[in-house]
């Protein structure tokens, strides 16, 4: 609901695990529920995660803002979990083969609203994190989110 700040988090190494461990097990969960292997929702999960945590590394210490990592990587892998799971829903109603029906419309605008309110949230982190707009976080979600869709879809493509 863009109410609260990655600042609000506290800056603890015990958090981030908890909530990472959560974010490998929801995508884990959003890969069986699409049709994929689990070893291949767990892989790709870490990839994605390690993609975020790299960019988002780097981005904070050419900013000269490192110690913001914590509680920014808690706060991105936490809303993405939370989003991830709620996705959960429509894409087990869809399942591997989807058929064509009323209901697929529905549920295709449900899991549109879903990536607009995921780029929403992670817009707001990034706007505290770095100082920026919402627009200019939004965007650079957007932007993330397409490399590592690429970055990971060529991957797994290679190891299929």
């Amino acid at each position: 609901m863009l109410r609260r700040n990655p600042q609000d988090l506290p800056a603890s190494n015990a958090l981030f695990g908890l909530v990472l461990a959560a974010g490998l097990i929801g995508g884990l969960l959003l890969a069986v529920a699409a049709g994929a292997s689990p070893l291949v929702g767990l892989g790709q999960t870490a990839l994605d995660f390690l993609l975020m945590f790299a960019a988002l590394h780097l981005a904070l210490k050419l900013m000269s803002k490192p110690e913001r990592f914590l509680q920014t990587a808690t706060a991105l892998v936490g809303a993405d979990t939370l989003i991830g799971l709620v996705a959960l829903t429509p894409i087990s109603f869809v399942g591997p083969s989807p058929q064509e029906s009323p209901e697929l419309l529905l549920v295709g605008l449900v899991f549109l609203a879903l990536v607009v309110w995921s780029v929403v949230v992670t817009g707001h982190i990034l706007r505290h994190a770095f100082g920026l707009t919402l627009g200019q976080g939004a965007a650079i979600a957007i932007a993330f989110d397409v490399l590592s869709f690429v970055v990971v879809g060529s991957v797994a493509q290679g190891a299929g």
